[in-house]
């Protein structure tokens, strides 16, 4: 049987834990919507109490520590994937050896990286960074990053048994008040009795601290098996270790990629190239926090089935994720595309033609590139993930050459882009052979029949009717309405129409309705 088609399950058995996920989901975009307003806000009283040439002081020094920052989400898929299996398993005391061997692992990994930072990092700050007149203040505010970081470090353990228990809403309200913290500490800046630099960042160390003694306050109240133990089994190590190794290949692949392509573009088309691709990054980025929270939501189910032996509901899992995603994503994608031109000039005042491509084409990569994890969320079920990584990282790491051959040609700055989506496609198809090969009950003829070609037409037919509306309404406040309005509305009916099937299209109105009368309950 393929992943992709009618599977068997207990209706009542898909209908509620989807009708979690769902729920969970709900939870995790109105975080993201939250804490993107707070941001915002919190940007300007930054700046406006820090003056520019202390933020940039503050963004040099402080950036230079969470260069590391890709360990903190490599950690917590991995932690995590075993918690879930373990969970899957009903195995409590496995779940607490997991615990356990990860506190002893990220300790050993926070003692590695002190000793990294306070030596080649303390050297680095002092020597090549450009922080004339402000050489104490830094110094202090690099110490005081490197201790936040330390505790965003230490808490992932709690953290990853959050998400394995799948209490989002615990996690989206301890998150949103870690932000709503920030803000404080960004309102106060105006009033710091001394310097203003070193007062912020101290602020941030204070919300690292209470963040860390949060999550484990909860983990330990709410999950008995969130208790530290001495473990000596160095299987366990040995499992964590090499699951974490090759997952931050991959972490390190994307980075690398993100990185040089910045580097290439600032050698061969110089820093108006580059600021036009930060633009780019920061949508890029946005689009990432929303599949993130997509995946999220799915993850912990999909590793406790696979866990459980229940494959056809893993195959429905892997389905409604799939789908939620592209679909999803083509709603937000396509009218933000048509209408970047104004979104640019509303967000930064300004835009230029190369600005505009960039954001366009980044955005196209970003929903490419999130088809892979519903494919990568069972590859690390199974725990199989060396073979995978290999290929398809490599595959990633690619666009760096390749686009060194194509500006060496003398083809435009955009270029970069056909290199990430060709390559990222070319991964794609890589990641279906190794899931086949992998898992074999996977039909990548079932795939494309009942994901891709019927996405493709919701895609075509939802652009073809964007597209007409941007074209044919000229002022500009009713086009940027209309757009998002009837593009949306477009490839939703689409969507029900020929993306889904009668099934899933049964369990989602379910889910509408129970949302529909829980609210209505709750009035009365």
């Amino acid at each position: 049987m393929g992943i992709i088609g009618n599977t068997t399950n207990s209706d009542n058995e898909v209908g509620k834990r989807t009708k979690r996920i769902a729920s969970n989901s709900i939870v995790l975009f109105l975080r993201i919507f939250l804490i993107t307003i707070i941001n915002l806000y919190a940007v300007r009283y930054i700046l406006k109490g820090l003056g520019d040439y202390d933020y940039g002081i503050f963004n040099a020094v402080a950036g230079f520590v969470l260069m590391g920052a890709f360990f903190i989400p490599v950690l917590a898929v991995s932690i995590q994937r075993f918690y879930s299996f373990a969970i899957g398993r009903g195995d409590m005391e496995r779940f607490q050896q997991i615990y356990a061997a990860s506190m002893n692992m990220i300790l050993l990994l926070v003692i590695v990286l002190l000793l990294i930072f306070e030596t080649i990092g303390l050297w680095f700050v002092n020597t090549h960074m450009n922080i004339d007149g402000q050489e104490q203040a830094a110094n202090v505010v690099f110490q005081l990053a490197i201790f936040s970081f330390m505790f965003s470090l230490l808490q992932i353990p709690s953290t990853a048994a959050i998400f394995a228990h799948e209490d989002m809403g615990i996690y989206a309200l301890v998150s949103t008040l870690e932000c709503l913290l920030k803000f404080i500490v960004a309102l106060l800046i105006a009033y710091a009795p001394a310097s203003r630099l070193v007062f912020y960042s101290s602020g941030l160390l204070v919300v690292a601290v209470l963040l860390f003694c949060s999550y484990v306050l909860i983990s330990r109240l709410r999950y008995p098996e969130c208790r530290y133990r001495h473990v000596t089994d160095k299987g366990i190590y040995k499992e964590l270790f090499s699951f974490s190794g090759w997952t931050m290949y991959g972490a390190i692949a994307g980075t690398g990629m993100i990185q040089g392509s910045t580097l290439l573009l600032n050698v061969f088309f110089g820093p108006v190239a580059n600021a036009a691709f930060a633009v780019a990054n920061n949508i890029y980025n946005a689009f990432n926090s929303v599949t993130n929270s997509i995946v999220l939501s799915f993850r912990p189910a999909m590793v406790q089935s696979y866990a459980e032996g229940k494959n056809e509901y893993l195959n429905t899992l892997f389905n409604l994720n799939s789908k939620f995603i592209l679909y999803l994503l083509t709603c937000i994608s396509l009218p933000i595309i048509f209408e970047m031109d104004d979104i640019l000039q509303m967000w930064l005042g300004e835009m230029s033609d190369e600005k505009v491509l960039f954001a366009r084409l980044f955005v196209i990569y970003s929903v490419c590139l999130a088809m892979h994890h519903p494919i990568t969320t069972i590859v690390q079920s199974i725990g199989r993930i060396r073979e995978y990584h290999l290929y398809v990282e490599s595959i990633t790491i690619l666009n760096i050459p390749v686009a060194y051959i194509l500006f060496k040609c003398q083809l435009p700055s955009y270029s970069i882009f056909i290199s990430m989506i060709g390559l990222c496609a070319f991964a794609h198809v890589v990641r279906l052979f190794c899931l086949r090969r992998i898992y074999p009950v996977f039909s990548i003829g079932q795939y494309v029949k009942t994901l891709i070609l019927p996405g493709m037409m919701v895609i075509v037919v939802s652009s073809i009717v964007t597209y007409l509306v941007h074209s044919s309404v000229e002022l500009a406040w009713m086009r940027f309405v209309l757009v998002f309005l009837l593009s949306s509305l477009c490839t939703i009916a689409m969507t029900l129409l020929i993306g889904i099937t009668k099934a899933e299209r049964t369990i989602l109105l379910n889910i509408v309705g129970g949302v529909y009368r829980r609210k209505m309950n709750r009035s009365k």
